[in-house]
């Protein structure tokens, strides 16, 4: 986000531990035990993970500076208040229940789902971490958990897919093409595009007009049939749109930005198919990736099993041809499949 909005006249602070890819780029760096003076330095505040310190957050917020607003992290902080939020705007989802803890997640698995479902940590749980796919066997660790959840069914869907909008301050809304999202045991490998349903566009403009949204927003689905479901929404840039650095005229990031700042926001048309490959897990990818796509590295310093080091994005006159070079970077990436 800072590298995109640096054609801009302004600064950039993150707060962060030192030596972190934001403290990397930015022109200066706060300590989280400096987040009252990070909060007075800035004349806008923004976040690229909603799961920080609230503390902040809220100050931002009282402040008049944080945007997009507490509103929409709020509801992230807590899959039951996400899944409450969106069926109270009458935007489709999984059938799902809300659980007190492990045993009652058990309880409704077995009564409504009859076994076969999904049952998800209300609090702190994403790229599949706090996930439990079951189907008719037993999650004994569960029944001691005094956490929170969300029980919802199984949805055998055709394919997954997502879709980036950004709204501006005066209530503009601009969307990206919809991508083709591939993600094992909860994590994406990669996505491609444009392909999708416009009818995700209506729901992703919907939500951000609702939570009366400023900054770039991105939305899951799950596609069965002729039916479009949210699977769940991030406050944020998101990595399905990664691609936007190279195949859109104006980049997710530097929109975010624009919004923000009030600014007009960019054009968001996609001048050739596109791809992403997310590199996980490793300490440095293989040269000849660059062969099909280009390469950005995020900079953090430890390589960790399913940890997002890097994406490459390739483009193409058609899917057609992205698809064999996600192909190809995927059997330079991982010859023997990915370690998930």
């Amino acid at each position: 986000m800072i590298l995109e909005g640096r054609s801009f006249p302004i600064e950039f602070g993150v707060v962060e531990e030192q030596g972190t890819p934001g403290c990397q780029v930015s022109d200066i760096c706060f300590h989280w035990d400096q987040f009252r003076e990070a909060v007075s330095w800035a004349d806008v505040v923004t976040f690229e993970f909603e799961n920080v310190d609230e503390k902040a957050l809220l100050l931002a917020e009282e402040e008049g500076k944080l945007f997009p607003g507490i509103k929409a992290i709020k509801a992230k902080k807590d899959r039951r208040e996400e899944r409450k939020l969106l069926s109270s705007l009458g935007l489709p989802v999984p059938r799902w229940y809300p659980a007190e803890d492990g045993e009652e997640a058990l309880r409704i698995l077995k009564d409504q789902f009859n076994n076969v479902g999904v049952i998800k940590a209300a609090r702190g749980g994403y790229d599949g971490k706090g996930q439990f796919y079951v189907n008719g066997s037993t999650v004994p660790e569960l029944r001691e958990s005094k956490e929170p959840y969300v029980v919802e069914e199984f949805v055998d869907f055709d394919y997954e897919a997502s879709v980036i909008g950004v709204r501006g301050k005066e209530g503009q809304f601009v969307s990206y093409p919809e991508s083709f999202n591939v993600n094992v045991k909860g994590i994406l490998l990669y996505s491609f595009g444009p392909t999708g349903d416009e009818r995700m566009t209506l729901y992703v403009k919907r939500l951000a007009e609702r939570l009366d949204y400023v900054g770039t927003l991105g939305v899951e689905f799950f596609v069965r049939g002729n039916e479009v479901l949210i699977n769940e929404y991030a406050p944020r840039v998101h990595n399905t749109g990664h691609h936007t650095l190279d195949a859109a005229r104006t980049s997710q990031f530097e929109n975010h930005i624009r919004a923000i700042l009030g600014l007009p926001l960019g054009e968001t048309e996609v001048h050739s198919a596109y791809g992403t490959v997310n590199v996980l897990g490793l300490q440095e990818p293989p040269i000849d990736v660059l062969k099909y796509g280009k390469l950005y590295w995020y900079g953090k310093k430890e390589a960790r099993k399913r940890r997002k080091m890097g994406h490459i994005n390739v483009l193409g006159r058609d899917l057609g041809e992205v698809r064999e070079k996600i192909d190809k970077v995927m059997s330079l990436l991982y010859p023997a499949g990915p370690d998930l």
